[in-house]
Order: structure tokens, then sequence, then C-alpha cells
């Protein structure tokens, strides 16, 4: 006999989180709350067994690089893709969209291409910035630099050297917009900030985002990063991270 299938609308029924998606394996729900955003309605069970939850609607959609609002880039790969075009312009990058003025995300961003010469990086920025105040080191927000990995923070170096990334090497961020601080680590397992004590999960030694204001991921091309062909990913929450997501953090910038 196959499985029972029971509403929940009528309540009374208890009612577990199993799915795969950590750490909400074994978690217990509501109707109105499921790791997917979407209202549960229906849990699977046997007569006499303990009833299971499962979720029936549509999962999160995730963000990409923002088609209408990037310089001198172009995309690819459902838009996850941004690769500089070699104008000479200082107006070269990709922002996500979706803006957070709350909240707590880890996301990554992977080097795809390494040109002979070439300065970009991978940050977050306030909505106000621009693509102009980017350039070599002036940031409304936090920007690790690639390759020389150094992290600087609204225009200034915080002598915070990430690592040397090499071709298709990826690096974390775990951005805290309630408490204002922000994490880089080489993925999968390099230490956060170039700290072995500073950890996201316990808000231990993170960078301070500067600006004031709902924060968006950013990826820009600045002084030779005008060199065709620069080329970064973003991994937003749409496929499977290669480091882990720190704990109390939301895995991805859901759109």
């Amino acid at each position: 006999m196959g499985l029972a299938v029971v509403t929940v609308a009528s309540g009374g029924l208890p009612v577990v989180d199993v799915t795969a998606i950590a750490p909400r394996t074994g978690t217990p729900v509501t109707e109105a709350t499921n790791g997917y955003g979407v209202p549960v309605t229906k849990v699977v069970g046997k007569p006499g067994m303990p009833v299971v939850f499962e979720t029936i609607g549509v999962a999160a959609a995730f963000t990409a690089w923002d088609v209408a609002t990037v310089a001198n880039v172009t995309l690819s790969g459902n838009n996850l893709i941004a690769t500089n075009t070699g104008t000479t312009s200082a107006d070269q990058g990709a922002r996500i969209a979706a803006s957070k003025s709350a909240g707590k995300f880890y996301l990554e961003a992977t080097r795809l291409s390494i040109p002979a010469s070439g300065n970009y990086g991978i940050g977050i920025a306030t909505i106000a910035s621009s693509y102009t105040t980017f350039g070599n080191t002036a940031v409304t927000g936090n920007l690790i630099r690639i390759p020389a990995g150094t992290l600087w923070d609204d225009g200034s170096a915080t002598g915070i050297t990430i690592a040397t990334f090499n071709q298709n090497d990826t690096v974390g961020i775990a951005v805290d917009i309630d408490n204002r601080r922000i994490w880089f680590r080489k993925s999968p397992a390099g230490v956060w900030n170039q700290s072995g004590t500073s950890n996201p999960a316990t808000n231990t030694e993170g960078v301070p985002l500067r600006g004031t204001g709902a924060m968006i991921p950013v990826c820009v091309f600045g002084g030779t990063g005008g060199t065709s062909g620069n080329s970064i990913s973003v991994n937003s929450g749409a496929s499977v991270f290669s480091g882990a997501v720190p704990a109390g953090f939301t895995s991805g910038w859901p759109a």
C-alpha cells in the first residue's frame, strides 16, 4: 500500500521537516513555514506511523547578475558569468538586482579566467554605489581583490590578504547585514579573513560593512581590469556550494 497523503490545514498532526537541505532535518515546522518559503500543503505518512513533511510548491528562486545594470561586461551561463569586454572605461562591472537590508547570507564566486593582466574582484556594496566608485581602491562596501586577494574596505586596504586566486578558484563570502560585518575565505575550507579565530557564525572578527542601507553583491573590474576576458561567476544558491554555509546564515542570496 502506498503512502497516505494527509492535508495539514485541519491541524493537529505533528509535522517534521526531513528534507535534505541542512540544517533543517528533524526541525518541527508549521503549515505556514518551511525551508523553501512556500506553504506546507501536505504531509506524507502511513496510518499509525509518524507523519513526515513533504514540500509541495516551487523552490525559492536565486539571483544572478542583473542584465539591466551591467557596464562594459557581457553575461553568459544564465547570467551567472560576467566577462569584461576590454574597454578602458572605469565603469566596468555587474551587480545583483536583489538588495537586502537585513539578514545573513552566504554566496560564492569563482575566477574563470587569467588574462595577462587585470585588477578585478567580488564584493558587497551599498545600492547607491556606482561602478565608477570602485576603480582601483574606492568602494562603498567591501571588495576582495583578485588575483592579489587584498580586501579593500571603503577605499582603504584592510591589510587582510585572503589568498592568491588562480583559475577556477572560489571565494566564499559571508555577509551579516544585521551586524554590518563581512567575511571572506578561499573555498572550500580556507580560514575566514586570514585569521584562525575569525568566525561569521559567532560574529567574530568580521570586517565592517561601510555605508548605510541595503546591500548588493557586485563584480567589478578596475584599473587594468579592462583586459578583455576577465571573468567571474557567481553562485548565489542555485548550485551546491563548495564550502559549508556558516551556522545561522541563509544558504545563498535569494531573489
